[in-house]
């Protein structure tokens, strides 16, 4: 949380006419989440990495015309362990 003005608000993440589509832990992770996006044609592009918790988190973005089609070729590509 952060105190603006005497309150306690969430920081809140502004990505323009950008939709955060993936949520990834390494730039390795999200160079490879933006290939299989590339390859289906699907622009995309990543946040600055940022340490939330002790963990390192780096967002994908796409345009919002593009946001279903990107979470379906991600789940495509999604495997469970």
């Amino acid at each position: 949380m952060v105190s603006r003005f005497g309150r306690n608000e969430p920081v809140t993440e502004d990505y323009g006419l950008l939709f955060p589509i993936a949520t990834v832990s390494s730039e390795q992770a999200a160079h490879c989440v933006r290939e299989v996006l590339r390859a289906r044609g699907i622009r995309s592009t990543t946040t600055a990495p940022r340490a939330v918790g002790g963990t390192v988190r780096i967002r994908v973005l796409v345009f919002p015309e593009d946001a279903a089609r990107a979470f379906n070729v991600i789940c495509a590509h999604t495997t469970q362990d």
